[in-house]
């Protein structure tokens, strides 16, 4: 458990950094509020894939769920987008996309492994200008219920951790260009470089990004949160301090 003493003499430390240096929120989703009310757009009207507010034994989500068809619309993601000029300032300050995710065990079915795609997905694309990148994460499951997750276009394999909610974070570092991926507060990649992205719009997205052309297994996903924000510097050195002293008290989940 965190020192409540600890937690007071960091929040004193920190507020004046904090002030000066603060962060931008962009886009956000939280609990189960219908992702189109907070701003983010569908990415189809026809789908055969769902999305609904659903309440995980008292833990507030968005519930993805893809019937595993080969027609009929096989996605559904929800979207922000972006135009030159933010990006601009995105890409030049620094950025972080975190969210608190649930691969379930039993939901719909359990025992069965899900491929590791973008039938599960979070991810932002800058595809405007030179140099078009995605930076992205997908996740399936494998038959004991575990959840597994890999980094689009990394050459880190897959990691496995137990069933339940994680919270994962992509910092973003313009002076190297490069992502830092944190689950659960600790790193797993430092220089995750995404993978080459077509021209297109400028968005942050999450759901079900696979249009599968063959029948998949059934699946879904919880997403509890999912946050965009514009990190200077300073702001980012604060978000790392912080994720470093809330891994101590951090709520586990089945």
């Amino acid at each position: 458990m965190k020192s409540p003493l600890l937690s007071w003499v960091l929040a004193l430390w920190l507020a004046p950094l904090s002030s000066a240096f603060a962060a931008t929120l962009l886009f956000s989703h939280n609990g189960s509020t219908d992702p189109t009310t907070e701003g983010w757009s569908r990415s189809t009207a026809t789908t055969t894939v769902t999305g609904a507010a659903y309440d995980d034994d008292g833990t507030a989500v968005w519930r993805v769920t893809d019937p595993g068809n080969s027609s009929g619309g096989t996605g559904l993601y929800y979207f922000r987008t972006m135009n030159a000029t933010t990006l601009d300032t995105v890409m030049t300050s620094g950025w972080e996309l975190s969210a608190t995710i649930s691969v379930p065990t039993d939901d719909p079915t359990s025992g069965i492994a899900w491929g590791v795609d973008s039938n599960t997905w979070l991810g932002f694309a800058a595809t405007e200008g030179a140099g078009r990148r995605y930076w992205a994460l997908m996740f399936g499951r494998d038959a004991s219920g575990n959840t597994r997750v890999t980094a689009a276009g990394s050459a880190a394999g897959t990691r496995t951790l137990a069933a339940g909610y994680h919270d994962y974070r992509l910092v973003y570092d313009p002076g190297t260009a490069r992502v830092t991926i944190y689950i659960d507060g600790e790193v797993w990649q430092s220089d995750y470089n995404g993978a080459s992205a077509s021209a297109g719009s400028n968005l942050v997205y999450w759901g079900d990004n696979n249009g599968q052309s063959s029948v998949i297994p059934t699946r879904s996903a919880y997403y509890e949160s999912v946050d965009f924000v514009v990190a200077p510097e300073p702001s980012r050195l604060l978000f790392l301090l912080l994720g470093a002293f809330a891994v101590f008290g951090r709520r586990r989940r089945g």
